[in-house]
């Protein structure tokens, strides 16, 4: 009964935003009712599975963008937390299954352990269903999504298209489900975290009256100059240093027993002197330049004359290629606590990442997910898409040009004071490093009681340490009662 009056309403909601014009029709493919048990507690939760078409421009559907969401009891003051993986062209699987959803994949905990074909499933005790409303959004072309034939795809792939996409389905999922006046949270992974801070402005002129309350980004990539890391720019190497430092420690490639946290907090207090020896350049004095090599060589476990051979920078594809040189082994990337043989003609980019085959558990475990909410076939759910050509950031190609994404949010967040920033980083992360979190909020003028910066003991997909996970959820739990307590 409740599911039947809940869809009318739903509809009735639907029907009105259609009339404005701020919703397009849900499709929904598949809905169960299902009972979830969190902190001893039972909450009745509607999941559902649907499609809704987006627009490349007024007047123009050419594409449909998913979601899985789940739904507890209706109730005005409930927050509701749209989610989502990076890539570009992933879907939600990832965060759904590793680490919020109602049911979680387990992973193998020992890096070196052989994986499973198949992850185990079993009910999430610390899914958040009993504080908000979870809705997995899947961007054009992932999920079950589709371009039309004469979709304009530059549109779709950029960073202001893809968030204004992702922008379109949010609101036609709140109004289909009568939540428009509900406290909203975005929670972005990834490249994730750029469609994250897109989306708030996209949301922004959409509809101004949301009441956004708080972005969490995990593995964030707002500062993209420092994460991609430039050659030239020297700042970066100073930034991934306290990375660098915890995964030498981590692997046993400093010279004395350590810790990965205090190895990257000694690192990140020599990041003065490094940047220092590294804006003089040729005028360093010898003395000097081996001075800083050697401490180098301490803290990260890469011999002292590779420095000094390589104007003291080493990158964090070098790394991850020297570190087990003598061992035969390449670091993963995305967690370099996972190692991969390394090949014969490996040269100083080595691919693939020794860590992907985890992620491919959570992309398998998703498909019975979809099965238990009632999907009869899911075998057409793309976990990964890849997508023709070039994805645009917004700035073109120029030396001169920059990725605002932090200033936009900021920008934000100025006009929206109830709004708060949440950061999570993995430290043996490679990709986005915990370095480049804190120089992210170094440069920025946010006051401290407006975000979070928090790190975990794992890598990119922190959620894959169950230590980490734990941490995680009861961080974003603490956060978003925090919210609620404003």
């Amino acid at each position: 009964m409740r599911g039947n009056i809940r869809r009318l309403l739903a509809g009735t909601a639907l029907a009105a935003a259609l009339l404005s014009g701020n919703a397009a029709l849900a499709q929904v493919q598949a809905r169960s009712e299902q009972a979830v048990k969190v902190a001893g507690k039972t909450v009745k939760v509607e999941a559902e599975v649907g499609l809704v078409p987006v627009a490349s421009k007024p007047g123009k559907q050419d594409a449909t963008a998913g979601y899985i969401s789940y739904t507890g009891p209706a109730r005005a003051d409930r927050p509701v937390i749209f989610i989502f993986n990076g890539g570009p062209g992933a879907a939600s699987a990832y965060l759904n299954m590793g680490a919020l959803g109602p049911m979680r994949a387990q992973v193998p905990q020992d890096p070196a352990a052989p994986l499973p074909a198949d992850a185990s499933v079993s009910a999430n005790p610390a899914t958040l269903l009993d504080l908000a409303d979870l809705v997995f959004l899947d961007p054009p072309g992932t999920g079950f999504s589709s371009f039309a034939e004469d979709a304009d795809r530059g549109t779709y792939q950029s960073v202001k298209g893809d968030a204004d996409a992702v922008a379109q389905l949010a609101l036609a999922w709140l109004a289909a489900h009568g939540r428009t006046g509900a406290p909203l949270y975005i929670l972005g992974e990834s490249y994730g975290t750029i469609r994250a801070a897109a989306m708030v402005e996209a949301l922004r002129l959409r509809d101004p009256a949301l009441q956004v309350r708080g972005v969490l980004l995990l593995g964030q990539a707002l500062n993209m100059i420092e994460t991609s890391q430039r050659p030239d720019n020297v700042i970066t190497y100073p930034i991934s240093l306290p990375t660098l430092a915890a995964i030498a420690c981590y692997h046993h490639k400093r010279p004395a027993a350590c810790d990965p946290a205090a190895s990257a907090a000694e690192a990140t207090a020599f990041g003065p002197v490094y940047l220092n020896a590294l804006f003089r350049g040729a005028a360093l004095d010898t003395a000097t330049r081996v001075e800083i090599a050697t401490k180098l060589e301490d803290l990260t476990g890469i011999p002292r004359a590779y420095y000094l051979a390589h104007d003291l920078r080493i990158s964090k594809e070098q790394f991850r290629t020297e570190l087990l040189r003598a061992e035969g082994k390449v670091l993963g990337r995305y967690d370099a606590r996972y190692t991969a043989p390394r090949p014969a003609n490996a040269g100083e980019i080595v691919g693939p990442d020794a860590f992907s085959a985890v992620s491919d558990l959570y992309g398998k475990a998703v498909l019975g997910e979809l099965k238990r909410i009632g999907v009869a076939d899911p075998s057409a759910y793309k976990v990964i898409a890849r997508f023709p050509g070039d994805w645009a950031y917004g700035a073109g190609d120029s030396p001169f040009n920059d990725w605002p994404f932090m200033a936009q949010l900021e920008k934000n967040m100025a006009d929206n004071p109830r709004m708060r920033l949440f950061v999570g980083t993995g430290l043996f992360d490679l990709t986005t490093t915990v370095g480049a979190a804190d120089y992210l909020f170094a440069q920025s003028a946010l006051p401290a009681e407006r975000y979070r910066n928090a790190r975990y003991p794992a890598g990119h997909v922190a959620y894959s340490d169950d230590a980490s996970w734990q941490k995680l959820v009861a961080d974003v739990r603490a956060f978003l009662i925090a919210g609620v307590a404003q």
